[in-house]
């Protein structure tokens, strides 16, 4: 039993050992890069990129521990039969990743993963633009490597293994279970966030973030998910498509001014699943935000908002970087097409205004770290910065810390700024420190009453604001990632699942107009922000503004399907059974419309 466990481990190093060789290789072979970056961000790759080496490495042990678990009555020689031709084979598709990505690197300017083999019919075409003899030596490299990683296996593993015994009848049991809890590494901890490509990003470096991703783990990954990452959608020619949503795009140069500043300050709060039926000012039939109410006589309120998703990921992305959802991925989960996206914090940072992000969890949660760094904000504020006893909910730090933490560094703020902020409290399970307020025990009402929750806290955090300078010389937006299905139970393409509310605040606004009836969604708000501060904002191409005498839509999307709303007509369509599931008007132009729009979308996603 001794020996079978000490096999384990040093089978673990071995792999872990690999892991930190192929990361050294890289940082040599893209020496240009990697020369720039610091001894501390060198020595950082290696640090942030442990975790992911550690779940590529359980994958291994968790074959290498089922073998061990029913091998309780054999020997070590049938052990070894076993195990190094499995190693063998484990050597050569690693060290083929990892030395064929030394080249592709140069070339994409990512670490490799299912991308090039969505435009390549096969592999090898990848590397067509590779010289033959430099072809030559990335095989000779991998040969070697491979050598390299037998002759330790020979040298310090097979020893090891030839040395165990037959065992006891309970020893399967044990070994069972140690290939069980690979899982924790497996998955990256106990955490609510699973290992994602994010969870190495750890600078505002690009180059750095990406020698730190473990990349067999990483194409390992991405090829497990290509079938979501390459879904495409073709209903018409995509010249016709194209033409179709450049109409839809094209803005006027009409707009109402409502700031009377032209360079205040900004802050997008928000709202974790604020769906418009929990909102009375909107109409809605749960009324659960009377602060939030109280605040949309003093602002702003845009009345017909849609969210672009039906997750958090993917409302970050449509608020941030004007870049619609997709129906069976989400782009943030791809970093390398996430740096290639336009953001509001790059944009600003452009024009001297300190930009920062806070959240009250886990910022590994839904690759969301290497969204952040990709879009160059400075300053990441997540539950690391919160004091350890404010960590008070399955997520992070309730929203009363949140607003606590925010109004501390508002007052403390001297430089123009561009913070954005999400709220958490609001999220399943939905437990809140607060005396309930709507009674039950069911899902909907525990929902109602976490939204009460943060209303209540958003409320107090704005009663402080306003007596501050902040408050005169600031822009607020406070938008929901999402809607919700709760209460009411809505259907996952539901229009009523999709609108959200959006309001304009502070001391910036002038009086002109109280209410923006036009269609229209997350992705609109740059354009909208960007036009009153008299900023270039061609850079969001898919971005409207909200504010111009262009008529607007909205278009979302959700699992296989897309629901798209204009003034003539509100359409809901799913790609599986090409099913139209609800049109108001039964108009053909509007289905079509919506469709060019996913075409066209989904067209964009995979060229990046």
């Amino acid at each position: 039993m001794k020996q079978r466990f000490k096999l384990f481990g040093i089978y673990s190093i071995y792999w872990i050992l690999f892991f930190i060789i192929a990361r050294l290789l890289f940082l040599f072979y893209e020496n240009t890069l990697s020369f720039e970056l610091s001894i501390k961000e060198w020595f950082l790759t290696f640090v942030y990129g442990l975790r992911m080496d550690l779940s590529a490495t359980g994958y291994i042990l968790a074959i290498v521990g089922i073998i061990l678990s029913f091998s309780t009555f054999t020997n070590g020689v049938w052990i070894n039969r076993f195990l190094k031709p499995l190693t063998f084979l484990f050597l050569i598709i690693c060290s083929s990743i990892v030395i064929i990505d030394l080249e592709l690197y140069k070339n994409w300017g990512f670490r490799m993963d299912a991308t090039p083999l969505l435009y390549l019919k096969k592999p090898a075409e990848a590397m067509a633009s590779t010289e033959v003899w430099l072809s030559i030596v990335l095989f000779i490299s991998i040969v070697l490597l491979v050598s390299i990683g037998i002759f330790l296996y020979n040298k310090k593993i097979k020893p090891i293994a030839l040395k165990i015994n037959k065992t006891k009848i309970y020893a399967p049991l044990i070994f069972l279970v140690l290939t069980g809890s690979m899982i924790l590494p497996i998955r990256g901890g106990v955490g609510i966030a699973p290992m994602n490509t994010g969870m190495a990003y750890f600078s505002k470096t690009k180059f750095a973030n990406h020698t730190a991703v473990n990349v067999v783990w990483n194409l390992m990954h991405s090829l497990v998910h290509k079938n979501n990452m390459k879904k495409t959608y073709r209903f018409m020619d995509d010249k016709e498509a194209s033409q179709i949503v450049n109409n839809l795009n094209q803005n006027t140069e009409k707009t109402i001014q409502v700031i009377n500043k032209q360079r205040p300050n900004v802050f997008i709060l928000i709202l974790e699943s604020f769906s418009s039926k929990v909102i009375g000012a909107l109409g809605g039939k749960w009324d659960a935000t009377p602060r939030l109410n109280e605040l949309v006589k003093e602002g702003l309120l845009f009345s017909n908002f849609y969210a672009n998703g039906d997750r958090s990921d993917k409302g970050i992305v449509s608020i941030l970087s004007s870049y619609p959802a997709q129906p069976t991925t989400s782009i943030i989960k791809s970093p390398s097409k996430t740096q290639s996206l336009p953001s509001l914090f790059r944009t600003f940072n452009t024009i001297g205004y300190e930009t920062s992000f806070y959240y009250g969890g886990n910022i590994d949660f839904a690759n969301m770290r290497s969204y952040f760094l990709n879009a160059d904000v400075k300053n990441i504020i997540s539950d690391s910065d919160f004091n350890p006893e404010l960590l008070d909910s399955k997520w992070g730090a309730h929203d009363e810390h949140l607003f606590d933490y925010l109004l501390n560094d508002l007052k403390n703020e001297n430089n123009p700024f561009l913070k954005v902020a999400f709220t958490l409290s609001s999220h399943d399970p939905y437990k809140v420190p607060m005396k309930t307020v709507f009674k039950g025990k069911d899902h909907a009402t525990k929902f109602l009453n976490s939204v009460y929750y943060t209303d209540k806290c958003l409320g107090n955090f704005f009663d402080q604001i306003k007596k501050t300078p902040i408050w005169d010389n600031t822009l607020f937006i406070l938008v929901a990632d999402h809607g919700s299905a709760r209460p009411g139970n809505s259907q996952n393409h539901e229009l009523d699942k999709f609108k959200i509310p959006m309001l304009w605040l502070g001391g910036v606004l002038n009086d002109s107009i109280k209410t923006i009836d036009k269609i229209g969604g997350q992705i609109d708000i740059a354009s909208t922000l960007l036009n009153q501060m008299n900023i270039n904002s061609h850079e969001f191409t898919l971005s409207n503004d909200l504010l111009n005498d262009k008529s607007g839509f909205a278009f979302y999307a959700f699992n296989d399907g897309f629901g798209f709303i204009s003034n003539t007509d509100k359409v809901i369509y799913e790609n599986i059974g090409n099913a139209l599931l609800y049109s108001e008007n039964n108009s053909d132009a509007e289905l079509k419309k919506g469709k060019a729009y996913l075409q066209t979308l989904m067209n964009d996603y995979l060229s990046r």
